[in-house]
């Protein structure tokens, strides 16, 4: 799922990196109605059978292979009073609460998100407009994993988790204050390996909305000359941490200590260098030396209760190194780093040798960022979530 969304995405801003040229002469009659429009939309599809669970649900008549999603969001149109707002095609971005239905609400809840979106046009023509969509929030309502009432729903294990949202609608204006639009689009839950088992969920969907503008007052699409673009180079440095949840597998504990588990630290740092080529893409390699406390781990049980073994240092450490592919709005980047471990030690719980890493940063300095990764395997699969802060140098 992940896969091929991030191969959508970022072939299409490389392939198209300077769209806006053609179409930023948009007339002075090209307007939006509103700066703030209400939508609903509604989601149809499928859960993608990504674990056991789902394999097992999806071959049961009445299992959870179908689900059916809706979503009331507030967005606000930008008109291009800033250059970045026209060098993406003037886009919008807003807030949506979102609630899901399954086929086996007994097992898998009716979750709730509330989630902060970002839709962008890849071109306007008319009243016509090809657009792409990220979302981002947290989800709860979840009847999560549980050993004796949910024993089976090992892919969601806490009543919270991320909601990741991605996809392509094609976007039709109906009239001056109502337009429709249909897409595809992925959406994926996980908590990050915080809380184990965490195989995550994901849907594929077909997307429709009907979209109203709030005020009559027509806003046009500003243009102002865009500069030529000048290259250049950065070198990032960033720092992360966060944790890993372990479950224990053994005797001597109760089942309620035993599914608690125990949780790891996990911290490390990055070296990216990267080119930005364009307004919107930056391109780079880098390398990550981490401290993963959950590698090679072993846990014992003192007292009626889970004690985390120590080890040596070096045996929870990992080297790796991954290519780099930003997408840079103003002063926030999405970031995909699909990544390849050089060095760690062999243990019995390892996870696969590539990684992906996507994750969103802000600049609330200049050249200092904080930002949250999620770090996966599989392309669906979590493995723990990076609370990062870092510092440019740029050249």
């Amino acid at each position: 799922m992940i896969k091929s969304l991030l191969l959508t995405l970022i072939l299409l801003e490389l392939t198209f990196p300077d769209l806006v040229q053609a179409q930023s002469a948009l007339k002075d009659s090209l307007v939006f109605k509103s700066h703030l429009t209400t939508e609903f939309r509604i989601d149809v599809g499928n859960v993608l059978p990504t674990n056991a669970f789902i394999r097992a649900q999806n071959t049961d008549p009445d299992g959870n292979a179908n689900y059916t999603s809706y979503s009331l969001r507030l967005a606000k149109q930008t008109s291009g009073d800033q250059l970045w707002q026209q060098i993406y095609l003037y886009p919008s971005f807003g807030l949506g609460i979102y609630s899901a239905f399954f086929g086996n609400t007994k097992k898998l809840g009716n979750p709730i998100a509330l989630y902060g979106f970002f839709n962008a046009p890849f071109m306007r023509h008319d009243r016509w407009s090809l657009n792409y969509e990220l979302g981002l929030g947290l989800t709860f309502n979840w009847n999560s994993y549980n050993p004796v009432g949910n024993p089976n729903n090992i892919a969601i294990s806490a009543d919270k988790t991320v909601y990741i949202d991605a996809g392509v609608s094609l976007k039709y204006l109906l009239s001056k204050r109502l337009a429709f639009s249909i897409g595809y689009g992925f959406t994926h839950f996980s908590n990050g390996a915080l809380k184990m088992p965490n195989k995550g969920l994901n849907t594929e969907a077909t997307k429709i909305s009907l979209s109203y503008t709030l005020d009559k007052c027509q806003a046009h699409f500003y243009t102002q000359p865009k500069p030529i673009f000048t290259g250049f180079y950065e070198w990032i440095i960033s720092g992360y941490g966060g944790a890993r949840n372990v479950l224990y597998q053994g005797t001597g504990v109760n089942q309620a200590i035993s599914m608690k588990g125990v949780n790891y630290a996990v911290y490390g740092i990055s070296n990216t260098i990267n080119r930005q080529i364009s307004y919107k893409s930056k391109i780079g390699l880098g390398m990550t030396i981490e401290f993963n406390g959950s590698q090679n781990s072993q846990i014992a049980v003192e007292g009626g209760s889970l004690d985390a073994t120590d080890l040596p240092f070096n045996r929870h450490l990992a080297l790796s190194f991954y290519p780099s592919y930003e997408l840079v709005i103003d002063k926030l980047s999405v970031l995909v780093q699909p990544g390849i471990y050089l060095y760690r030690i062999k243990s019995a719980n390892m996870t696969p040798m590539f990684y992906q890493r996507i994750g969103i940063k802000y600049h609330f300095l200049k050249d200092t960022f904080i930002g949250i990764n999620l770090r996966a395997y599989n392309f669906y699969e979590s493995d723990f979530i990076e609370w990062t802060v870092g510092h440019r140098i740029c050249w």
